[in-house]
């Protein structure tokens, strides 16, 4: 399955995707400040995490930060995909799920409080023939008394590429964070702010094949739900939905010539960039954005209430409060100067 069908059937079920490298497990990075100035160094806007200083891809909604930029809105994934192969990330906690994910890496085996941490293995034997992630779940599982989770409850199942095997649960508005070993050794648990790859993804090493006749997640089994508390992996209050972004209207003069629309959506985009980053000087940037763009409602290549509801949604996004008396006073009266010196219609190629 296609990379764009895939996106959009993935969101059509309520999961929140973004963009993964083609044939990578790795977001997919945007701009120029997403790439690291050395081989190996940190980029400037602290890709893939939201610690992001100055980049301005997840307020203008451009994929960005992985899991962060990751969306429901069918146009948006359209945009995002049209005309190129990335691989699809499922947002493990905005969409209300948690997917166990099994290894099967050739690695020596660890000491036996490493092959399920808390649990006292001293007097069970089969804690010393464990290989693969599946061993050790099936031991918890023994150790529990509990069901084996590959067969109860029945849940979407997921082989990959490498050998293992994704188990998909809903947590139905519970909110757990990612970890790796700390449930047992070669158990990955993808909660929270992590990415679990869609299943029928292909990638040059293989396709994450659903086996079995299951094809949703079952909810989370409370045994389970114990167990990922007892290992410090399950969070306080509510799963956290991404980051908001910023809705960008069309230009409003759609009869006008196509360099001027271009210009006029530039324009928009550049400077509700500017005041979503702003950590400083918040009404300085939305005085320029206002007058700038207020110039180009002027000039009829704007409508004034859509300019006026994206820079301040804009603004929210850099922590002014949408109601904020002094910030929507200085917005109304740049937006109004700025349209009394309306901007002149741009020649073809200008750049805003």
């Amino acid at each position: 399955m296609k990379g764009l069908e895939l996106a959009l059937r993935c969101a059509g079920r309520g999961w929140w995707v973004h963009p993964l490298r083609p044939g990578s497990k790795r977001p997919a990075g945007n701009c120029g400040r997403c790439r690291p100035p050395t081989p190996g160094g940190p980029p400037p806007c602290g890709f893939p995490d939201l610690g992001a200083s100055g980049c301005g891809c997840l307020a203008a909604g451009r994929w960005c930060h992985g899991v962060r930029a990751a969306t429901t809105d069918p146009d948006l994934i359209r945009r995002w995909w049209r005309g190129r192969d990335f691989a699809v990330g499922v947002a493990t906690g905005p969409s209300g799920l948690l997917v166990v994910d099994l290894d099967d890496h050739h690695h020596p085996l660890p000491e036996r409080e490493l092959v399920l941490p808390g649990i006292d293995l001293a007097a069970v034997p089969e804690a010393d023939r464990v290989r693969t992630g599946v061993d050790v779940l099936e031991l918890l599982c023994r150790m529990r008394r509990a069901e084996s989770l590959l067969h109860a409850p029945p849940t979407l199942t997921v082989r990959t590429p490498g050998r293992g095997i994704h188990l998909w649960y809903r947590t139905d508005c519970a909110r757990f964070i990612q970890g790796s070993g700390r449930l047992g050794w070669q158990i990955d648990v993808r909660a929270g702010w992590s990415t679990a790859v869609a299943p029928t993804t292909s990638i040059p090493a293989g396709c994450y094949q659903v086996t079995g006749p299951v094809t949703e997640p079952s909810r989370l089994p409370r045994w389970l739900s114990l167990e990922l508390a007892r290992v410090g992996l399950r969070g306080r209050g509510p799963a956290e939905p991404p980051p908001p972004r910023i809705r960008l209207p069309r230009p409003a003069a759609r009869h006008r010539p196509h360099d001027a629309a271009a210009y006029a959506a530039a324009a928009l985009r550049r400077e509700a960039e500017t005041v979503a980053g702003a950590r400083s000087g918040r009404n300085d940037a939305i005085n320029r954005a206002g007058f700038r763009l207020g110039q180009l409602v002027g000039a009829g290549l704007l409508e004034l209430d859509e300019v006026h509801q994206t820079l301040t949604d804009a603004a929210a996004i850099a922590g002014v409060e949408p109601g904020e008396a002094h910030a929507q006073s200085t917005l109304r009266r740049a937006l109004q100067a700025g349209m009394r010196s309306p901007r002149t219609t741009p020649s073809p190629g200008a750049r805003p």
